[in-house]
């Protein structure tokens, strides 16, 4: 064999040998959004009320701030958020029973009483939006409930996520489920053509069989007002009282009693 046709074969079996030594790389798995879809529908069933301590901080043109809260959720329609000072005592309580909502803060002397519209939760979080989209994502849910059977539920993959639609009245929702888990991380509600506000869920822990976010921050749809929860400790679906929701009347004459829509003042968070 001449050496111009040595050297060939000798190429020749290198490349044979690269060719059955070298792996084909394998294409992902798309996202499964049937998995995403059975997941967010039983922790939407399986979670009935929280019962947690965490930090809340606001950012607005107004100002800056934070706080340590107890927070109680009683899905679908009630909450009760009761802000502490750094001595412990109390400095704002908060509830939300259906559409109405109570506000005592002692440290104002005031008491506001009226439905708990966007704009009144706006005027205590900076961030205006319904109240049940707030209660759903304060236990750590996409806003607006999922139902099994509405064809306008539509999971489709984007990438490496899947992306939920769905509509609840007259608000739309976009989720994206993103990870190796395929967990919900970030979203936005609107209605007709207009954000209202984005989310975005981090820090997940294993919480009664659920991988609950611990981190949740909402902004609205320009960007001027942030709030942002971080739970210390939480417990799941732990029975509540109803009358914990009730807020009278203080009786301390000195209290200002303001009926929301008539001209309230602004921010009234400690």
């Amino acid at each position: 064999m001449s050496p111009p046709v040595r050297a060939l074969a000798a190429a020749w079996l290198l490349l044979l040998a690269s060719c059955a030594v070298t792996p084909v790389p394998r294409l992902a798995a798309p996202p499964d959004p049937d998995r995403v879809r059975t997941r967010l529908l039983q922790e939407q069933a399986a979670t009935r009320t929280v019962r947690g301590l965490a930090r809340l901080a606001f950012e607005a043109s107004s100002g800056r701030g934070s706080a340590a809260y107890a927070v109680v959720v009683s899905l679908p329609d009630r909450a009760r958020v009761e802000a502490m000072t750094p001595l412990g005592t109390t400095a704002l309580v908060a509830t939300v029973r259906a559409d109405q909502l109570r506000v005592d803060s002692p440290l104002r002397h005031e008491y506001w009483t009226g439905r708990a519209t966007p704009e009144a939760l706006g005027r205590l979080l900076e961030v205006p939006m319904p109240p049940e989209p707030l209660l759903r994502l304060l236990a750590g849910l996409p806003p607006l409930p999922l139902r099994a059977r509405d064809p306008r539920l539509i999971l489709t993959p984007d990438g490496a996520a899947v992306r939920v639609e769905s509509v609840d009245g007259e608000h739309w929702q976009r989720l994206w489920a993103e990870g190796d888990d395929l967990e919900i991380a970030r979203g936005e509600v609107g209605r007709a053509s207009e954000v209202l506000f984005r989310f975005a869920f981090a820090d997940r822990r294993p919480s009664d069989g659920r991988n609950f976010p611990f981190d949740i921050r909402v902004e609205d749809s320009a960007g001027r007002g942030r709030l942002q929860l971080q739970y210390e400790r939480l417990q799941l679906n732990l029975p509540t009282d109803s009358d914990l929701f009730d807020l009278p009347r203080p009786t301390d004459p000195r209290t200002r009693i303001i009926e929301l829509g008539s001209g309230t003042p602004g921010r009234v968070a400690p």
